[in-house]
């Protein structure tokens, strides 16, 4: 079973664990992500840190959408972000997702819902694929910028 000793060994381990923390208790944080990859292990049968790995990978988005308000309609404008900012963005909705389910332990519902994600299903998963749609529809969208006015211009008299 993986063990999570230091931000070194995996570097997706310790931004899970570094999200889950609330208050500083960082151990409560560590022994929530411990359970979670027991019943990852119970479950699947696989290595944990694989499936996490793939359920990361699978709920990764490379853009993110701003609205902007142009000429009356607002529009929803893709821009690219870099891979580190996609992978937090990615952890977050897994974490978020999870926090949703009900019924079970925290741990379990995060165990499940990395399963989820590493099989393209689940809430964090539905996200990105949302966002994407998003993406895909509104990337012909361009912002034109605005002439800055000359400051030195003498105004004219009629």
């Amino acid at each position: 079973m993986a063990r999570i000793t230091n931000k070194t060994s995996n570097s997706n381990l310790f931004l899970i664990s570094q999200r889950l923390m609330k208050h500083g208790k960082k151990k409560l944080a560590h022994r929530i992500l411990q359970k979670s990859l027991v019943n990852i292990q119970n479950k699947t049968k696989q290595d944990p840190l694989s499936i996490i790995e793939k359920a990361i990978q699978n709920t990764t988005l490379s853009v993110k959408i701003q609205t902007r308000r142009m000429r009356g309609t607002v529009s929803s404008i893709p821009s690219e972000i870099s891979l580190d900012r996609g992978i937090s963005r990615g952890i977050r909705w897994i974490l978020s997702s999870a926090k949703r389910r009900s019924g079970n332990t925290f741990a379990l519902n995060l165990a499940n819902e990395f399963i989820d994600a590493s099989k393209k299903a689940g809430n964090a998963f539905r996200k990105k694929q949302e966002l994407q749609k998003i993406a895909d529809t509104n990337r012909f969208v361009r912002i034109k910028k605005k002439k800055p006015k000359k400051k030195n211009q003498k105004k004219r008299l009629k």
